[in-house]
């Protein structure tokens, strides 16, 4: 594949993210140069100037996009705009393959063309970047939230009996076929549990996870959107899906004819 050239759709939920966002999309164009890309930015209704940034970077660039969603109540509400970004990318192009991705800069987008490439070359049907593998670097994450995800993930991966160590980070690669396969499941979750429900499916139709030793950056500007309430919710969340996994319930219905 030595004229190979990345095709991918990417999903960026933002809210009030105007800080990061603009480096954020100067380092996309930079990484993926050359490339065949969309990308899909879902404002969760943002009050600092986020969708006006996006608005205008759009007018100058007609591969950014621009979603809006109205603001819901408290909490992070990051799966809903994942799946409402992926069904407009899958309605609206033809990418090969498609990228979850954070707007805070804590996802390198170096590490992007990588990523598609282990898809689209048929390595995987899905890689994710993957803080507790080794290769991995995690730098400016607060030790508590460290613990956190590694018993959040420790937990998922006993009920489902997977081999995936991190079912949190949402920095995802992932085929096409990948991508309708999540929209033929309902989702339960809205918030960051959604995650887990998205590698719930895949694993339930078999495919191939692998993950990527990624290096996991500091916020660079506004603050995190997940509250006390979403992390208690979590691991309320994480029992609650790996008992449906177990269930089949994240089996997709056969397609008809």
């Amino acid at each position: 594949m030595s004229s190979w050239t990345p095709d991918a759709g990417l999903c960026v939920p933002v809210l009030d993210e105007r800080d990061s966002l603009g480096p954020l999309l100067g380092e996309i164009a930079a990484a993926l140069e050359g490339a065949r890309y969309t990308v899909c930015l879902v404002d969760d209704g943002s009050t600092d100037g986020t969708a006006e940034l996006v608005r205008a970077a759009a007018e100058r660039d007609p591969r950014i996009v621009l979603l809006q969603r109205p603001r819901g109540g408290p909490g992070c509400r990051r799966g809903g705009a994942s799946r409402a970004g992926l069904e407009w990318l899958l309605s609206h192009t033809g990418h090969r393959v498609f990228v979850d991705l954070d707007a805070d800069g804590a996802n390198d987008p170096g590490e992007l063309a990588a990523g598609i490439r282990q898809v689209d070359a048929g390595g995987a049907d899905v890689a994710i970047a993957s803080k507790y593998v080794a290769g991995s670097r995690v730098a400016g994450r607060p030790l508590l939230r460290r613990l956190g995800s590694r018993l959040y993930s420790g937990l998922l991966r006993l009920l489902m009996g997977s081999a995936v160590r991190d079912f949190s980070n949402s920095y995802r690669f992932y085929s096409r076929a990948a991508a309708e396969l999540l929209l033929r499941v309902p989702p339960r979750y809205e918030g960051p549990v959604y995650l887990a429900e998205m590698l719930a499916v895949w694993l339930s139709a078999g495919l191939r996870v692998v993950e990527l030793p990624p290096v996991y950056g500091a916020r660079r500007g506004g603050a995190s959107k997940v509250t006390l309430g979403d992390a208690v919710a979590g691991f309320a969340g994480a029992v609650h899906v790996g008992w449906l996994y177990r269930r089949g319930f994240y089996r997709a219905a056969p397609l008809r004819g």
